[in-house]
């Protein structure tokens, strides 16, 4: 039984990407592979942008995380160190108030973060699809033209 991707490797369907061919948007395999070329690199740029923001995000969550832990170590003692009961409850719901303030300007910064990175990638994509869809808008108008003189010539 014959493979369906046997078929692409027949020469039939391989003349198609010859210059000249049935695909207008591409002038042959050489176009094809550059168009391939950078459409992959811009992926891999934008994929390099967010695992760069992961690990940057990875690293902002671990101090936060390892600061609400100093916070609340000493928070803490500084409770079992007050006088009245009145007194550790006043000043135990003050550091509370505190530290969660601290995580929350913390996660802040976190989302700045990744709502930075997610624009920079999208914008490497956005561009990169405006750059191929202006690649194939030039590549069939100067098939049309090309096809055009061809059929003035031959009239």
């Amino acid at each position: 039984m014959q493979s369906p991707f046997d078929k692409w490797m027949k020469p039939e369907y391989l003349s198609n990407f010859s210059a000249g061919s049935a695909f207008p948007a591409m002038n042959g395999m050489k176009d094809a592979m550059e168009f391939g070329r950078k459409s992959i690199q811009a992926y891999a740029e934008a994929g390099q942008i967010t695992m760069d923001s992961f690990q940057t995000v990875m690293q902002r969550q671990s101090e936060i995380l390892s600061q609400l832990v100093q916070d609340n170590s000493s928070m803490a003692q500084e409770i079992i160190n007050e006088g009245t009961p009145e007194e550790k409850l006043a000043r135990g719901a003050e550091l509370i108030r505190q530290a969660y303030e601290k995580t929350v300007c913390g996660m802040q910064e976190v989302n700045d973060i990744c709502s930075k990175s997610s624009k920079e990638a999208c914008d490497v994509i956005n561009k990169r699809i405006s750059a191929c869809l202006e690649e194939v808008q030039n590549s069939v108008q100067e098939n049309s033209a090309k096809s055009k003189k061809s059929s003035r010539k031959s009239a």
